[in-house]
């Protein structure tokens, strides 16, 4: 009697290894996307909380789009209804604005653009209507970003 595998044996079981791995990379990459989508959406309703909160205590929508503020949201300031001095990161409750993430060729990226900035579109980051005072946001990033079948400038 022999002891140990065939080539037949290991031929059998390497193939069958590949095959499982041929099978479960791309459900790896579909669960990795379905995340960063779900991401997406949880910083997309947690701004726009953050945004109406703010639009309440101050009778204005956050100026998100000039330099540097995308980075450091303690420096849009400004005074309540009740007249006390306030910040746009107490709202968000965080000091920058989340990033989207990277997927194929678009970066992962926190800029804000305004909504009227066509040349800017679905590039990552944020799409905001802070010139037509709205608060409007949505992420900038081009229709089914993540494979979710999702509509990004109206989600």
């Amino acid at each position: 009697m022999k002891k140990g595998f065939t080539i037949l044996e290991l031929i059998i079981v390497l193939g069958a290894l590949a095959l499982f791995f041929v099978m479960a990379v791309p459900r790896l990459s579909d669960v990795r996307d379905s995340t960063k989508a779900a991401r997406v959406q949880k910083d997309l309703v947690g701004m726009r909380v953050a945004l109406e909160s703010y639009y309440t205590a101050t009778g204005e929508y956050p100026d998100l789009i000039s330099e540097g503020m995308k980075d450091n949201l303690k420096l849009i300031k400004a005074e309540s209804i009740e007249g006390k001095k306030v910040n746009f990161a107490q709202f968000l409750e965080r000091d920058s604005i989340p990033k989207t993430p990277k997927s194929g060729l678009i970066e992962e990226s926190n800029l804000v653009i305004d909504w009227e900035n066509s040349e800017q579109i679905g590039i990552g980051g944020w799409k905001y209507n802070y010139s037509g005072k709205t608060g409007e946001i949505h992420a900038n990033l081009p229709e089914n970003m993540y494979n979710q079948l999702i509509e990004w400038s109206e989600e």
